[in-house]
């Protein structure tokens, strides 16, 4: 009996033991949790806010209000985006000691929440002002920074939902808080920005930035369960996206195919975006030059080099066109996050600017996780360096060398590794010559794969053009363009515009067209304005989507004549009726069409082939058992030889 009231003695005591480790433990945690924000954002005010837009206006502003969102506020809890806006607090705090506080309205010690607006529109932007209304009365926000969402990204984990796509636009909001000059010149380029695209570098750097957040969500998500479906759902894009870009490529090469991946850009394309900003940017093969057909116009080469879909391992992008490729940005912060350097810590007098309270002395390893001890540094840099020359990447490595000396040599390993470049290139970084050709209207947008959304102009660097930029003047044939191209080359770049003079191989003429195309800043102005209130944004889409069916009619019109010749040849020719003739093409024509949405829909399902199969089969039968089930026996055979002939066709261009 003794001895059993020892053991029960014995184990209430490991049990209260457990319990008081337990509550100690649970107490550290909070305490570890809230040691951050008592040295950030001392203040009980919300760190996140979460508004819908009322449909009402103040001025120029939009008016919104709190809403409750469940899925949203559970993100914001308990994923990567609680790091993300910890990381804006200390961006805030940063830029507050040095120009004031940004908002004095609700929360003037503590800085401003994080406010996301949830919305109807596709995509997310990165947005400034608007009036809260709260208790009757309108707060004023027009100088505060929010991200606008669209509301469905909040609904499940997938590669791009929100939380990867809100760090990013954060991250947006970051940059243009710490270096306010971002925008100061408008961008040159004529193209629509994407990862592996070459526009200008001011626009490069503002979406690298912001984009090698979404890989910083993935690697430090702390909830496994959803990393593990963020992760599936980067194998699966790599299964899908592959079939759409082998069907995209035979579209360009094969003859005669009814353009069914380039039709269904627009649907696919995002996807495989998504996948090139995870896949290339942390492999490293975004340095690379993205491929281009071998013949075609000099516009179709463009596009097909513009939709990126595959990259060339023998042709490293030059300086120029790695500057002002956002996946080159991207790719280096991605690298530079990853990397060891984050858990090297300065002294913690440089920390007190990151803190609500300047004068407050920190213990920053005690406080801050290796992954905002980097953030701070890169903080320090962005907000000290970018944006005082026109390449912000080069400022950017610059500063970060002079302002951490011991990680000069690091940084410099980081940056070769993950965009081919060195620091003596970012050095001597080349001037951008930015060209403007006032008479060659070009397709701006990457999944406009029909070329029917255009401006009535085309801008590109000198120094990162290729041949078929250059080719888009009139008397620029491609002898003269490769001349420039080699020139250019072998001199590592070209210093001003007047120095084409110098080339050899190229005509007066050429040399003339080269000198006035020099970048009119004035007609590239007007010229988007009016472009932009042309199409508006519901225009842009239907004109995009106009655009693509009609490419596959024209190709499917070639087949359906073929079809006709051959129809009349092997059975009309010597029997022909007007009538009958009439009910053949329309019957052939609804065939046609029928075949054709059946072939569309199993692109968009990600297994063409397979599923082009099944619907191909059912109609088949639907045709015979039902439609023909009453005709002659040689009808049912007609009906069935022009029905497998549309399914060749099908076939063929789904293959």
């Amino acid at each position: 009996m003794k001895r059993w009231r020892l053991l029960c003695f014995t184990g209430l005591l490991w049990v209260g033991m457990g319990a008081c480790y337990a509550v100690q433990a649970a107490a550290s945690s909070v305490k570890e949790t809230d040691s951050f924000l008592s040295y950030v954002r001392p203040e009980p005010s919300p760190t996140f806010e979460i508004v819908r837009d009322t449909g009402e206006k103040k001025g120029e502003y939009p008016i919104f209000e709190r809403i409750d969102d469940p899925k949203a506020e559970h993100l914001f809890r308990d994923s990567f985006m609680t790091e993300s806006v910890r990381l804006f607090f200390l961006a805030q705090n940063l830029v507050n000691h040095q120009k004031g506080a940004l908002l004095q309205v609700e929360h003037p010690r503590s800085g401003i929440p994080a406010y996301l607006l949830l919305s109807e529109r596709e995509g997310g932007f990165p947005r400034t002002g608007f009036y809260l209304k709260r208790n009757g009365e309108l707060l004023d926000h027009t100088d505060t920074p929010y991200v606008d969402l669209m509301k469905s990204t909040a609904s499940t984990d997938y590669l791009g939902s929100m939380s990867q796509i809100y760090p990013h636009e954060l991250g947006h909001v970051m940059y243009h808080l710490l270096s306010p000059d971002w925008d100061r010149t408008e961008s040159r380029s004529a193209d629509m920005h994407y990862v592996s695209l070459t526009t200008d570098r001011r626009v490069a750097f503002d979406e690298g930035f912001a984009e090698h957040f979404e890989n910083v969500a993935l690697d430090h998500e702390p909830d496994e369960a959803r990393k593990a479906s963020l992760e599936s759902s980067v194998r699966q894009a790599r299964l899908t996206t592959e079939t759409m870009v082998a069907g995209y490529e035979k579209d360009y090469t094969w003859p005669m195919r009814l353009q069914l991946y380039r039709a269904s850009v627009p649907f696919w394309y995002q996807r495989f975006e998504m996948l090139k900003r995870h896949d290339w940017v942390r492999e490293g093969t975004i340095r690379f030059s993205t491929t281009q057909p071998s013949a075609g116009t000099p516009e179709q080469n463009i596009k097909y080099r513009n939709t990126g879909v595959r990259y060339d391992e023998g042709k490293p992008r030059n300086v120029s066109q790695a500057l002002a490729t956002e996946g080159i940005v991207s790719a280096f912060f991605t690298k530079l996050l990853s990397s060891d350097l984050k858990d090297r810590y300065l002294e913690d007098s440089f920390y007190a600017a990151f803190l609500s309270d300047a004068s407050r002395t920190v213990n920053a390893k005690a406080v801050f996780t290796p992954l905002q001890n980097e953030y701070m540094k890169i903080f320090n840099v962005i907000h000290k360096y970018v944006n005082r020359t026109g390449s912000p990447l080069a400022d950017f490595v610059q500063g970060y060398a002079a302002e951490y000396p011991d990680e000069k040599e690091a940084l410099y390993r980081l940056l070769s590794e993950a965009t081919g470049l060195s620091a003596k290139e970012l050095e001597a970084s080349p001037p951008e010559i930015w060209l403007l050709n006032k008479r060659y209207a070009h397709s701006y947008l990457a999944i406009d794969a029909a070329g029917s959304i255009q401006t009535p102009f085309y801008t590109f660097d000198l120094n990162a053009a290729d041949v078929n930029d250059l080719m888009t003047f009139p008397g620029i044939g491609e002898a003269e363009a490769q001349a420039i191209v080699r020139y250019r080359d072998n001199q590592s770049f070209i210093r001003e515009l007047d120095e084409v003079r110098k080339i050899p191989g190229l005509s007066p003429q050429a040399i003339q067209t080269l000198l006035d195309g020099a970048y009119d800043p004035n007609f590239a102005r007007e010229s988007r304005a009016q472009t932009e209130q042309r199409l508006g944004e519901d225009g842009l889409l239907l004109q995009l989507l106009a655009g693509s069916l009609w490419m596959l009619v024209k190709v499917a019109l070639g087949w359906f004549a073929v079809f006709l010749l051959l129809y009349y040849v092997l059975a009309l020719r010597k029997r022909f009726e007007l009538r009958r003739a009439s009910s053949i093409v329309v019957t052939n024509a609804v065939k046609m069409i029928v075949l054709g949405l059946f072939g569309l829909a199993s692109v968009l399902a990600g297994q063409p082939l397979l599923f082009f199969a099944l619907l191909s089969g059912l109609f088949l039968a639907f045709e015979r058992f039902l439609v023909l089930r009453k005709k002659t026996q040689g009808k049912k055979k007609e009906a069935l030889y022009s029905s497998l002939f549309f399914i060749a066709v099908l076939f063929y261009s789904l293959s």
